[in-house]
């Protein structure tokens, strides 16, 4: 691969953006999400034309990830209602918890029993595969007008949750290669990253919140609320919470702060101050639309940086067949959990569910860990970024597919509805 000019690269981003936007019309007219046409842009400058070397590029994954990741969860954060989010969160948690963990027993089975892998690396590949990408879901979630808001908070929470389980539950596995986790490494670690991260959260937005009425009006409050949210990120990290849910909880903090001051004791309304308002204000019409835009610009990027990564001369047909049924697994266990848990629940629809059962898409968490093992020195783990890949592009096209379906079915449903009190 030649070196690029710089007016090049210049008309590559110029490039990207405009599919990024072609995407996200598409997707409100078609139904189709943009990250398909994304990872095939990036397919196009990569593999196919031989613009970037996925080498290379693939070290820039964990970053541009990260980075995507911190700020679609803010952008999600902001655009959740507190009270819908403590009604659906019991719900949300114990769904994530059973697919996560019906997802990772059983992917660990078929790389014991089918690749006669050790048990300990087949936990790992499984925790690795178990999670949702919130940084897909999300901006699908938010552009379903049709979607009821109780299922749109329960996805966007599991697609949290399980992204979090997958960081936190792969690192434990892979810390107990050198026995550092302890016997209860795991369940310690999960623990402390989802309380410290609600502690960090409510404080830094409660401070915050106070700031941010101060800074009304100021062109740069925005910028330095970004700052705030990557120093946020490391201190949440750097402690032992995690990061993810952290600034989810943040910008669920700072978006419903008016809500939430009512209900606190006096010395706290008087550290956050009375300007709500105004507050409420800025947030609404200044910071949560700068903040959209720059998340489709980083998820945008790290679209086209997965297309880019993928390397053709590591797969063959056994890598994909194995890969097909790693997918085949997270995919039933996923499908029997939501129809089961709404059956014994009665709280979705059948479109509902089958929507909810769609929300199945990897992404960047289970990119950026599949890389982690074999650079750690763990055996046996090398083509472990092949099966991640594998899944994450089978993840996507069932997500379109089951998303016309979901269409469809509530168009369906709608026409049976309007014509219900006529046949009575």
């Amino acid at each position: 691969m030649e070196s690029l000019s710089v007016e090049t690269v210049l008309g590559l981003i110029g490039i990207v953006i405009l599919v990024g936007l072609a995407g996200e019309v598409g997707f409100k007219r078609t139904g189709i999400p943009s990250v398909l046409f994304l990872m095939g842009l990036g397919l196009l400058l990569g593999p196919v034309l031989g613009y970037a070397d996925a080498a290379r590029v693939s070290t820039l994954a964990p970053y541009l990830g990260t980075l995507a990741l911190i700020i679609i969860l803010f952008d999600g954060g902001l655009n959740l209602q507190f009270m819908k989010v403590l009604q659906e969160t019991p719900l949300a948690l114990l769904y994530s918890v059973i697919v996560f963990a019906g997802s990772v027993a059983g992917v660990a089975a078929v790389y014991v029993w089918g690749l006669h892998g050790p048990w300990l690396q087949g936990l790992l590949l499984g925790a690795i595969l178990g999670g949702t990408a919130a940084a897909i879901i999300l901006p699908v979630v938010s552009q379903l007008s049709l979607l009821r808001e109780p299922v749109k908070v329960l996805v966007s929470l599991d697609s949290a949750f399980s992204e979090v389980f997958v960081v936190v539950i792969a690192l434990a596995i892979m810390g107990s290669f050198t026995e550092s986790g302890g016997k209860f490494g795991v369940v310690r670690e999960i623990f402390h990253s989802f309380f410290d991260a609600l502690v960090l959260a409510t404080i830094a937005g409660a401070v915050w919140a106070r700031l941010l009425t101060w800074l009304a009006g100021q062109t740069l409050s925005y910028m330095l609320t970004l700052a705030a949210i990557l120093v946020l990120y490391y201190v949440a990290e750097l402690v032992g919470a995690s990061g993810a849910i952290t600034i989810l909880m943040f910008g669920l903090v700072l978006a419903n702060m008016e809500t939430l001051a009512g209900r606190l004791v006096r010395p706290l309304r008087v550290l956050i101050g009375y300007e709500l308002d105004q507050a409420k204000f800025v947030l609404d019409e200044f910071l949560k639309r700068i903040n959209e835009e720059l998340a489709f610009l980083v998820r945008t990027f790290f679209y086209v940086l997965l297309g880019l990564i993928v390397d053709f001369s590591q797969f063959n047909w056994t890598i994909v067949g194995w890969g097909l049924a790693f997918f085949a697994v997270v995919f039933g266990v996923r499908v029997i959990a939501t129809f089961a848990i709404g059956e014994a629940t009665k709280s979705w629809t059948f479109s509902e569910r089958v929507l909810i059962a769609a929300m199945m898409p990897r992404g960047v968490a289970t990119a950026v860990m599949a890389f982690l093992p074999a650079s750690a020195g763990i055996p046996d783990t090398e083509v472990f970024p092949m099966y991640a890949l594998t899944v994450i592009t089978l993840g996507v096209l069932f997500m379109t597919l089951s998303l016309a379906f979901y269409r469809n079915q509530v168009a369906h449903e709608q026409r049976l509805a309007a014509a219900s009190p006529q046949s009575t």
